[in-house]
């Protein structure tokens, strides 16, 4: 029974008292009719919904005949047609398509849903035999009779078309797919990125001389271009330094362009070509940074059922330390950390050639360095998968002040085997050398996954012929029954006489300034190792470190950083034992330390509010060379983790006093900003640095925090000072914001924080859903109506009937009109109403069924409590004024 019928039910099984006094004027036969036009209304409630106009409230001498109701009728009816609906396939967005809506032999009105939409949104139709035999374009009326338990709903009001299908009928391979007629490749537009890096020092001499100052300043600029499917790209990056010592100063500066090129992708394929300055990936054959033309596939565009990596930097810091990355001689990050332990999430590496080079410089001049090896897991594709890259070009390293620059050609390819076993294999070839490799990964099941390969190369040196081979074996596993994971441990052993293709090129050219040695000598043996085991309420251990040794040399280079993490309800505490390599007196020495720090937020000695953001710290240091040193800091954050504050005080046994530093920073709609200064018994420093980013579109320039991949560009008029959802920008004074990290070839979504609206602005929807290709900027434009939202009660010296419409029509487009429903006692609510105006009022087809109420803001007051105003209007009859 629907609930029309059980009101009409309720109340004709109510006792009924009908009185003369009811009926002043009417006579026995006028009751009678009154009682058989209510059970009229009773059976037509039980035939279809009709709203009977003569029950509502309406004017003295109104016709109810003359009162159309119709569009209130019928709720769950939809007229048959085409409809532009939302495709939704077990409540994920699928995208619009135009369906066609027709009748069953019903009379139900329901969608042609065919075998071959079907079999585009995922449904594995090859399962089920009776619709595998049924044509493409045949019309299924009823598909739970084809697919148990599969249902299809239509929301009318929203156009949404709902198919939920079991997922056991699903194509296994289906999850996260996007159609590709749903990719966006975006707007044209410029873009740049930039990061900015600063500081200044003063060292005190001790032995009567003058005053140390040194000044460094880095900079660095990713920009770019896009028009359709094309991506221009390159970086830039400028470092300047300056020491003025007993009169003299010293100056030093470099500019340099890397990483400039131009790509696109091509769908068809599931690759991209690209042009200019890069390097070839690492999967098979060593990566080798290149100038020239490289196509690869792109895992990016399978779904993600089927298918990434800048690695993260830890290390510590002794004092407010410079942090640089270099990667193939060129500095790619720098950036300043507080003392203590530190890791560097946001790393952009110019491609994925080489080693990073990490270089700690501290306060009073002490460098460190160690390298960070940046591979990847092992290699494994599902059955039938591929993957291949081919790359013709000119090699392009950087660590040494020249090299060969041979031109060579690379081809890899990597291929799914049944049985979790992966073929790959590849070749490079050049003037005087050529290498091959060939390997197999499989998986072991519980035993975690294997791959192995060899390296065969020939290389022509001096007019000497160089034969050698190169082992390599890698491993991972996740014991999740243990909490033990092994991330990756490699292992690589390399004969005498083998070069790989960087060795070749470098072979005989010296070093560039300040890169580590090491850096050019031929390994031997190779061994790097990522383990973490949970101890579960007791913490967790972990372990990171490789281990080199090379043809030549009797040292060997060593990183390791050994930890325990653990916690004491909101305390935490860790212990970890790190080595790592210190820039001395023309060498490097191995650097030993162990340290032991400790983090007590503070709520946990008051639950006052105030306390919540805040936190000390505690940490002591002992190296190998017996220095010892300690720690004590407070930190905390504020304005909604927007603001970010830290104070240290330290002390050590090298000489260097009490130590002090404080940092600060902000993270803001268009960018990021800290600094800090400190201080020591002989030195004094300040440092700031800032970053972000700028989009230039046809709607102008566009300032955001650092720029991902892929942006999008929201548009929306007049709603300045709104946030994002995500909350990582807000709409600029020209309607304007940067969606700055978005997944390509993914469903990404973008809202508006509805409670940052200005008051008088309603946008025309709260997300829009984008999917845009590798480097995209996709537009997301919402369509907002400015002005006031009302409640407003509507005054006639006669009611308002119920279900009356109220207009607002746009003075400067008559076609946009603002529509509202009139309920109960006259009550009625717009929002986007202009700030003067006229509202129009019909109940009927004939002019006296109509009145008009107008409307100034400026003489209604605001409302302190919420942003809807509410007021009473007198709506008057244009005849009668």
């Amino acid at each position: 029974m629907r609930n029309n019928e059980k009101i009409i039910m309720k109340k004709l099984t109510a006792p009924l008292y009908i009185s003369q006094g009811d009926f002043p004027n009417a006579k026995l036969p006028y009751r009678i009719s009154l009682i058989a036009l209510l059970m009229g209304t009773v059976s037509l409630a039980y035939a279809e919904d009709y709203f009977d106009p003569s029950l509502l409230n309406l004017p003295q001498g109104t016709d109810p005949s003359q009162v159309d109701l119709s569009s209130f009728t019928k709720r769950e009816h939809t007229p048959a047609g085409r409809y532009m609906v939302t495709l939704l396939i077990n409540q994920q967005d699928s995208g619009n398509r135009e369906i066609q809506f027709t009748p069953d032999p019903q009379g139900n009105v329901v969608p042609e849903i065919t075998p071959k939409l079907l079999a585009d949104l995922g449904v594995n139709i090859d399962a089920f035999p009776a619709l595998k035999a049924l044509p493409p374009d045949a019309h299924i009326m009823d598909l739970a009779s084809y697919i148990t338990d599969a249902k299809i709903t239509f929301d009318m009001p929203k156009l949404r078309l709902n198919l939920s299908i079991p997922q056991v009928a699903m194509k296994p391979d289906h999850l996260g797919y996007v159609d590709p007629s749903l990719l966006d490749q975006g707007i044209p537009a410029l873009l740049l990125n930039y990061q900015l890096s600063g500081g200044k020092q003063w060292l005190k001499s001790e032995n009567g001389t003058p005053n140390t100052e040194n000044n460094n300043l880095f900079a660095s600029v990713r920009g770019g271009a896009n028009l359709s499917a094309w991506r221009l790209r390159s970086n830039m990056t400028y470092n300047y330094s300056s020491s003025q010592h007993q009169g003299n100063t010293y100056r030093t500066d470099t500019t340099n362009f890397s990483n400039t090129y131009l790509m696109r992708d091509i769908q068809p394929w599931k690759s991209e070509i690209l042009v200019g300055e890069n390097s070839t990936q690492n999967d098979v054959l060593d990566s080798i940074p290149f100038k020239g033309v490289r196509l690869a596939s792109n895992e990016q565009m399978l779904p993600t059922s089927l298918r990434g990596f800048a690695p993260q930097i830890n290390g510590i810091a002794q004092s407010n330390a410079r942090i640089t990355i270099r990667q193939n001689g060129n500095i790619v990050y720098q950036t300043y950390v507080a003392p203590g332990a530190f890791s560097i999430k946001d790393l952009y590496p110019t491609g994925t050639a080489g080693d990073l080079e990490v270089t700690i410089t501290e306060e009073d001049g002490t460098v460190r360095t160690f390298t960070q090896s940046f591979s990847t897991l092992p290699v494994m594709l599902r059955s039938g998968s591929v993957k291949y890259e081919v790359t013709a070009g000119r090699y392009d390293g950087g660590i040494t002040t020249d090299s060969k620059q041979s031109e060579f050609l690379q081809g890899s390819l990597i291929y799914g085997l049944p049985h979790s076993v992966t073929l790959y294999g590849g070749g490079i070839a050049a003037k005087d050398y050529w290498a091959g490799v060939a390997g197999a990964g499989v998986s072991l099941g519980a035993f975690g996954a294997l791959s192995s390969d060899v390296t065969h190369a020939t290389a022509t040196i001096n007019d000497e012929k160089q034969v050698g081979q190169s082992y390599r074996v890698r491993y991972s596993k996740n014991l999740l029954t243990t909490g033990t994971s092994v991330d990756l441990t490699a292992l690589r052993y390399s004969t005498k006489n083998y070069y790989n293709f960087t060795e070749f090129n470098n072979s005989g050219y010296s070093l560039k300034e300040d890169v580590s040695p090491w850096l050019n000598e031929r390994q031997r043996n190779s061994f790097q190792t990522s383990i973490n085991q949970s101890l579960g309420g007791w913490g967790s251990i972990y372990i990171q470190g490789s281990r080199n040794d090379y043809w030549g040399k009797n040292e060997t280079i060593t990183n390791l950083s050994l930890g325990y993490n653990g916690s004491l309800k909101e305390i935490s505490y860790n212990l970890n034992y790190g080595i790592n390599r210190t820039k001395g007196d023309g060498d490097w020495p191995e650097n030993r330390q162990i340290m032991f720090s400790v983090n007590v937020p503070l709520s946990v000695f008051s639950p006052a509010k105030t306390w919540q953001n805040i936190s000390s710290n505690y940490q002591i240091t002992h190296d190998n060379q017996g220095g010892n040193s300690q720690q004590l800091g407070v930190n905390g954050y504020a304005m909604d983790n927007k603001f970010t504050y830290s104070l240290t005080q330290s002390h050590d046994n090298q000489d260097q006093g009490n130590n002090g530093t404080v940092n600060i920073g902000y993270m803001g709609d268009y960018g990021d900003v800290g600094g800090g200064y400190s201080y020591g018994r002989n030195t004094r420093s300040i440092n700031m640095n800032t970053n972000g980013g700028m989009v230039a579109h046809s709607g102008g320039l566009t300032l955001s925090r650092y720029l991902g991949n892929s942006i999008a560009l929201i548009e929306a008029p007049d709603a300045d000072g709104t946030t994002l959802s995500n909350g990582n920008a807000a709409i600029n004074q020209f309607g304007y914001a940067v969606s700055p990290y978005l997944i390509d070839y993914n469903k990404n979504t973008v809202s508006l924080n509805l409670n940052t609206l200005p008051e008088n602005v309603m946008p025309d929807k709260t997300s829009v859903n984008l999917y845009p290709t590798k480097g995209a900027v996709v537009k997301a434009k919402f369509d907002t109506r400015k002005g006031y939202q009302a409640l407003i009660n509507l005054q006639t010296d006669r009611p308002l009937p119920l279900g009356a419409i109220a207009s607002i029509k746009n003075p400067k487009n008559p076609k946009d009109i603002n529509s509202s429903i009139v309920g109960e006692n006259g009550q009625t609510y717009f929002s986007g109403m202009p700030e003067t105006g006229r509202i129009d009022v019909t109940w009927g087809a004939d002019a006296y069924q109509s009145c008009v109420a107008d409307f100034d803001f400026a003489n209604i007051p605001a409302n302190q409590y919420s942003s809807v105003r509410q007021f009473t209007l007198t709506c008057y009859s244009i005849t009668d004024k």
